[in-house]
């Protein structure tokens, strides 16, 4: 039982100090800013953002010169793809409900703290392409490989469902990323088996 509990502290220890992917990092390639449009001090304006890929742009809210409110960012992590985040801000961080997608291949849509996923949400992994608008979020859950549920700092934590290509999937209690305590296993069959996880390591 020490052994758990001592685990345990550092694992949540770990789960506060480090996030998961590198989801908080989204301006660290500007290098200037221009307001094009409105006011973006204290108001509504357009923002371009230079990067070295190319200029971005912000449309939304702005309070003491920083992201507020709501709004839009686009901002390109290559010659050909950018990343988008639509959704809240507070002073500068996300907060509260957006839609993030990384340019790549992973999109989240759901709950924002301190500019980390937190609360509720959902994590699409290995898509080819997203057509904003095209799907809803209820059918990607039903059709690609992802995870929903809770979060903490980046972290699958609390009561979630990953969902395999496949159409398999738990659904269960995760810590700090990892499947932990009960849940229940749906194979393709239709086929359940309820199991018990430690910290990512399969028990029965």
């Amino acid at each position: 039982m020490k052994y758990l509990t001592r685990r345990s502290l550092l694992a949540y220890a770990m789960l506060l100090l480090v996030p998961a992917t590198g989801f908080g990092q989204l301006l660290k390639e500007v290098t200037a800013e221009n307001c094009v449009y409105g006011n973006c001090v204290d108001g509504r304006g357009t923002m371009k953002l230079a990067t070295a890929w190319g200029d971005g742009t912000y449309v939304g809210g702005f309070m003491e010169g920083e992201f507020n409110g709501n709004g839009r960012l686009e901002l390109p992590v290559s010659f050909t793809n950018k990343l988008v985040y639509d959704g809240n801000w507070n002073i500068g961080v996300r907060e509260g409900r957006g839609t993030f997608w990384n340019g790549d291949s992973d999109l989240y849509i759901g709950q924002w703290k301190n500019n980390k996923r937190n609360g509720q949400g959902s994590y699409f992994f290995k898509l080819p392409k997203w057509e904003e608008n095209k799907n809803s979020e209820f059918w990607l859950k039903e059709n690609t490989e992802n995870y929903s549920g809770e979060f903490l700092n980046d972290h699958y934590h609390g009561e979630g469902i990953f969902r395999w290509a496949s159409g398999t999937r738990y659904e269960g209690e995760f810590f700090a990323g990892n499947k932990h305590g009960y849940g229940i296993f749906y194979y393709q069959t239709g086929n359940t088996r309820r199991q018990l996880w430690n910290f990512g390591d399969f028990v029965r």
